[in-house]
């Protein structure tokens, strides 16, 4: 446990470092002049690449949300909307029964509940759980969920931001590697880059989300 007990002290350390400077931009203390800007500023440009991941997540999750509402509010039935909705909404309510202890009847009902949806035509739903999605959003895992919806996009992330920041993150998340350290080699002029790829990209999903929700293409009578 001794590798543990070094991690604790270390990240605690760091946590006592970061809550002091807040502490003293708080009190408008001279002493901020003084504190260790080096470390200070590694540990900002690590909550600077969580920054970033939450405003990619909070757009895609944001965007989805609203499709669905709109979905919802129209009160369309499964026979007018396009495949690819149907296909997500019939695997969304199958999944809230299906697990290693559903019983085959629990099962064959929820199934059942299913066919008597689309027969009578009811109006379909979708919510914030069908999308799936759980702190790994990149620029494939946004264009495979874009795809799934059949939202047309242009947007590109040739040279990997999304996915630096997605394991930047993750690492950060689960603790294998500290803010002191994670963006340690990483230079503002690198931060800006990153920046500016990841809002572009994120520019380009939300204009592809914004058209097929104006547009109502999740309606069979509407596809593009």
């Amino acid at each position: 446990m001794n590798n543990t007990f070094t991690l604790f002290d270390d990240r605690k350390q760091e946590i006592q470092f970061y809550y002091s400077i807040m502490v003293e931009i708080d009190n408008d203390s001279p002493d901020i002049k003084t504190i260790d800007n080096g470390r200070f500023l590694r540990i900002l440009k690590s909550n600077f690449l969580l920054m970033l991941y939450n405003f990619v997540e909070a757009c895609v999750v944001s965007g989805m949300v609203e499709i669905y509402e709109k979905l919802k509010n129209s009160g369309s039935s499964y026979g007018e909307l396009i495949s690819e909705i149907r296909s997500i909404w019939s695997n969304y309510e199958i999944g809230k029964v299906y697990s290693n202890l559903a019983g085959k009847a629990a099962y064959e009902d929820r199934v059942q509940v299913i066919i008597n949806h689309v027969i009578d035509s009811q109006p379909i739903s979708l919510k914030k759980e069908a999308l799936g999605i759980s702190g790994n959003l990149d620029a494939r895992a946004i264009k495979n969920l874009c795809d799934k919806h059949r939202i047309r996009y242009t947007a590109s992330d040739n040279n990997g931001c999304l996915r630096t920041v997605k394991e930047k993150r993750n690492n950060l998340a689960h603790g294998d590697e500290s803010f002191g350290d994670c963006a340690r080699d990483m230079s503002v002029v690198d931060l800006e880059h990153i920046k500016d790829e990841v809002i572009g990209f994120i520019s380009g999903i939300l204009d592809g989300m914004k058209e097929y929700y104006d547009n109502r293409r999740y309606l069979f009578s509407n596809m593009a």
